[in-house]
């Protein structure tokens, strides 16, 4: 359809009557009035989610993320802040961890067996020394009591066994008679 030389303003005329009449009626409306009156919840239950989700291509997202720049953003601290450590502990279920411990294979690996082993020797040593030491003690007390109970001279006693003393250090008194 062609316009004539004459209808071009009839046609201007038109348009602009047009767009002024639009620009009365969008002025005119409240548009919070009509947002109101819009039930968001029955739009939503005709969409299909699945048929929405169906369409999307994940892998194609995806493979449009850059981790590093994403990473680069991220505030480990405040992150961290954020953590409820005891909320965490709390679901730890201790029972079960220690369940899950090899105690033999652990031992094995720390040398703990040998270490038992050696401290209980060295226990054991020590409790020997102290019953020979005071046996020792007892021994000496006894025969101090028995010297004095047969009236023996401290000076005429041998200082030890005569294989385990040296001959210069031995008592010169009377030979004992054979």
């Amino acid at each position: 359809m062609s316009t004539s030389p004459r209808s071009a303003p009839w046609d201007r005329l038109a348009q602009a009557v047009a767009e002024r009449v639009v620009n009365l009626v969008v002025d005119a409306l409240d548009v919070d009035a009509l947002v109101e009156r819009v039930d968001v919840d029955r739009i939503v239950s005709r969409v299909d989610v699945d048929a929405l989700m169906a369409r999307v291509d994940v892998d194609r997202i995806v493979s449009r993320v850059d981790v590093d720049a994403l990473m680069a953003r991220v505030d480990v601290e405040r992150v961290v802040e954020r953590v409820d450590v005891n909320a965490i502990v709390e679901r730890v279920d201790v029972a079960q961890v220690v369940d899950r411990l090899d105690i033999d294979a652990l031992v094995a690996q720390t040398e703990l067996g040998s270490i038992i082993a050696k401290s209980t020797t060295g226990v054991l040593t020590e409790i020997l020394d102290l019953l020979r030491s005071q046996g020792v003690g007892l021994d000496d007390f006894l025969a101090r009591w028995v010297n004095r109970i047969l009236r023996r001279a401290p000076g005429s006693l041998p200082l030890g066994p005569p294989l385990l003393i040296p001959a210069a250090t031995l008592p010169t008194g009377p030979a004992p008679s054979t």
